[in-house]
């Protein structure tokens, strides 16, 4: 019994036919995909969605379980998500994507990208933030994972093949990926709340008696991809300002001696980004009802001289504009505060100031600018900005990021907003040459900084604002170190007729499962019933295989002597 067990072992070792049978299957094992190559997850950020007046802007569709394609493959996209660089995407080509009737698309973003790469994206973003598409569009950072599986994508969809036999090998040996986003379809957040922030300083006097100065700045950020939006310059860089502003402020405040008789109004809203959604509702509660809101604040803004919207303060060195919706007549608020900053601009020795008019248009869909809101309530209100148009596309970017700030244009503009609320709070005469801001009331640059890196750390969607957010309690806090009556004001919008709608499921995991092509599974198919016909003809001729691989056996066994 052991010297037959032997035989057939070395019968096995030796000769090829068994040697074949055990053979065959191993090689099945080798050139299946391993089951960690088999798959991969990855996080992806869908588009933009919301509605806004009634109208719908951006993705309408976030379902995605289909077969990953390039551009460059075959005439018909149908049922296909094309995986592309960002810096091969342009909006023509998305355009023909759509005509070939794409399913869904997933943009790769690089990891490092160039000054070209940036403004190349912002160009395709700012053109696809102008379109309401039903196709599934997704972002993802690039990785290992996400090269290997687009040069596999690549290489099986590639049409370089020389020959008809060389393309049916190509196709039987391709590798593809089945494309799958966690989460069903995407839903409204009726519940979704718009949280104000709000503080005052007192002036010396009655209070409601006194002259008050609004300063404002929205901190919700935007871009084509929500979760990929930093917003350090629009607007982290406006509610740095507030913040600095009221803590040098409150120190004047605090002393009987420097207590100036001016209120000082401060406002951190949300919804910026969607139509000043947070600042239309705090002035209507505040002009129209003020039991809704804080009856004080209501005082303060119906006697308000200047509103001062603080956006994008750190983009272009040596430049700040004030914004504007009619010309500032001679002895108004606005144009003693504007001669203000003028001045405090000269004392910079660096900076030019300028005066930017724009009617508003009551017909557009959104408006331009903060000032906007407050001016359409007769209240006088200017916007301050690096920017010199309202739509620079970097303020819709998702390429807004701290490496893109300039700090030492935000210290200045800070610096020079602080000296003019100053000279006009204490109504110093503007052939005045000396500065006020020196001392304990001079801009803490460090302060500044940190405050900057927190917010530009982090994405700020209004679609994840809500009262208990990180963000939202630090700025309340900060508030409530400078401030009077620090208050968290929330509001929804009305289920019956909303201004506004958002929508869930923006930022998502991604599976790619490996799928091998229908001419690999007929390959397959034959060389398993090959191999099946081979192991039934070996066993029902049991005896002649054995004999010829005794014979085969014995022959090497001469050879090798």
């Amino acid at each position: 019994m052991l010297e037959a067990a032997s035989q057939a072992l070395d019968a096995l070792k030796n000769s090829f036919p068994f040697a074949f049978f055990a053979f065959v299957p191993l090689v099945f094992i080798v050139v299946s995909p391993s089951a960690v190559n088999a798959a991969h997850e990855f996080t992806v950020y869908r588009m933009q969605q919301y509605d806004l007046q009634s109208k719908s802007y951006g993705c309408r569709n976030s379902l995605v379980n289909m077969e990953a394609r390039t551009l460059s493959s075959g005439n018909s996209l149908a049922r296909k998500c094309v995986v592309v660089h960002a810096r091969d995407m342009t909006y023509e080509r998305y355009m023909e994507a759509v005509e070939r009737a794409m399913g869904a698309l997933l943009i790769v973003l690089p990891q490092n990208g160039t000054t070209e790469d940036m403004k190349h994206f912002m160009a395709l973003e700012k053109d696809l933030l102008e379109e309401q598409t039903n196709v599934p569009i997704y972002f993802a950072h690039e990785d290992e994972n996400l090269d290997s599986l687009m040069y596999d994508v690549q290489k099986s969809t590639s049409d370089d093949a020389e020959s008809a036999l060389e393309a049916l090998l190509n196709s039987a040996t391709s590798v593809g990926y089945q494309l799958v986003t966690s989460g069903g379809q995407s839903k409204p957040q009726f519940d979704h709340s718009i949280v104000n922030i709000q503080g005052y300083l007192p002036g010396l006097g009655k209070e409601d008696q006194l002259p008050t100065i609004a300063i404002v700045a929205h901190y919700d950020s935007y871009g084509i991809a929500p979760y990929l939006s930093y917003g350090a310059n629009s607007d982290a860089s406006g509610v740095v300002a507030v913040i600095e502003l009221s803590r040098i402020l409150s120190k004047l405040y605090s002393n009987l001696r420097t207590h100036p008789k001016h209120n000082i109004l401060f406002l951190l809203s949300g919804g910026g980004k969607f139509n000043y959604q947070g600042t239309k509702r705090w002035i209507e509660d505040a002009l129209d009802n003020p039991t809704a809101g804080s009856e004080t604040i209501s005082n303060l803004l119906s006697n308000v001289n200047v509103v001062l919207c603080l956006d994008s303060l750190a983009s272009k060195a040596g430049h700040l504009h004030m914004h504007v919706s009619k010309p500032p007549k001679d002895g108004s608020h606005t144009h003693d505060m504007y001669t203000q900053i003028e001045k405090a601009s000269a004392l910079e020795h660096a900076t030019n100031t300028t005066l930017i008019h724009k009617k508003i248009r009551l017909s557009a869909d959104t408006l331009a600018w903060e000032h906007e809101r407050y001016s359409i309530r007769r209240l006088p209100a200017v916007t301050l900005s690096s920017l010199e148009s309202f739509d620079e596309t970097a303020r819709f970017s998702v390429m807004d990021q701290r490496g893109t700030v300039n700090d030492d244009t935000l210290m200045q503009n800070i610096r020079i907003i602080n000296e003019a609320v100053l000279r006009y709070i204490y109504n110093v005469p503007t052939d005045n040459e000396d500065r006020i801001s020196h001392g304990d009331y001079e801009v803490h640059n460090e302060y500044v900084s940190t405050w900057l890196d927190y917010l530009a750390s982090q994405p700020r969607p209004e679609q994840d604002m809500h009262e208990k957010h990180p963000v939202v309690t630090s700025l309340e806090s900060v508030f409530q170190k400078h401030l009077k009556n620090v208050q968290k004001v929330s509001f929804k919008a009305d289920k019956r007729d909303p201004e506004f709608v958002l929508y869930d499921g923006l930022q998502r995991q991604m599976s790619a499962s490996m799928v091998r092509s229908a001419v690999f599974d007929l390959y397959l198919s034959v060389i398993i019933a090959s191999y099946v016909t081979l192991v039934f003809f070996a066993i029902s001729k049991f005896s002649v295989v054995r004999g010829m691989a005794t014979k085969l056996s014995n022959f090497q066994k001469i050879k090798t002597s």
